[in-house]
């Protein structure tokens, strides 16, 4: 038999939701301690659980590493391919929310929205340096600066807090992920009325390809998708991504 190779977070409030939500389904994990890496789902076999950390839950499913996973929509629509085999298998799973968002310093008074985003940009180019823009979201956050016109930019990477780059001088704003909002006002920063980048919550990926070529798989997946429906608000999501494997099969029809 196939086993499905099922990636979760290994840390964090998406390990807490993901947990949290696999037991009241009736798919508790076992896990031997919180240091293994591997674990199972005793009430479905053949599901190996794999903890990853979540920014590489993604490239595991896209590289075939992994079948599916759970992880945030931003991490998702970041980090995946463009062409790559990864597909949406559960598009909202009711925890893990989140926004990404462009954030300017309160100082900045005149600023309020994209558009006069873009009038600073010019204004700094005018004086012969671009806008700064410090994220760990480089392709989500050009894509969205791109649709509102906002050039001359730079990106900056950051790995730690994002909070203090405007203060320590080596970005002039930010766009980071937040819940409440709390933290970037208490940093002296502000969220632009129109500058969520994307809404994010924890959903379900998978390998179209591999999904789509392995039965066992695929049924495991379908039996995954039951439960957590039977939970929710029992919305039929099997149907919705049998139409997305069409692509993916050898034939190129319909399962």
């Amino acid at each position: 038999m196939s086993n499905l190779r099922f990636a979760l977070p290994s840390t964090g409030a998406l390990y807490d939701g993901t947990s949290e939500l696999l037991a009241d389904c009736g798919l508790a994990v076992r896990r031997a301690n919180s240091r293994r890496y591997t674990a199972d789902i005793p009430s479905l076999p053949g599901v190996d659980i794999l903890f990853q950390r979540q920014s590489d839950i993604t490239i595991e499913v896209d590289g075939g590493s992994a079948d599916i996973g759970i992880v945030g929509l931003d991490r998702y629509s970041e980090s995946r391919l463009e062409r790559g085999d990864t597909v949406l298998v559960h598009e909202g799973l009711g925890f893990g929310d989140s926004r990404l968002v462009i954030a300017v310093p309160d100082s900045w008074l005149d600023v309020t929205s994209m558009a006069d985003l873009a009038d600073i940009t010019l204004e700094f180019r005018a004086r012969g340096r671009d806008l700064r823009i410090a994220s760990k979201y480089r392709r989500l956050v050009k894509r969205f600066l791109n649709q509102n016109d906002v050039n001359y930019v730079s990106m900056i990477s950051v790995s730690g807090g994002l909070e203090a780059a405007p203060v320590m001088g080596y970005a002039d704003i930010i766009a980071d992920i937040t819940d409440t909002g709390t933290t970037l006002r208490e940093n002296g920063l502000r969220i632009l009325v129109d500058g969520i980048v994307i809404e994010s919550q924890a959903v379900i990926v998978g390998n179209g390809r591999a999904l789509a070529n392995d039965p066992e798989k695929l049924a495991l997946t379908r039996q995954l998708l039951e439960k957590i429906e039977a939970y929710r608000d029992g919305r039929d999501s099997y149907d919705q991504l049998v139409e997305k494997l069409g692509p993916f099969t050898e034939s190129g029809k319909k399962l």
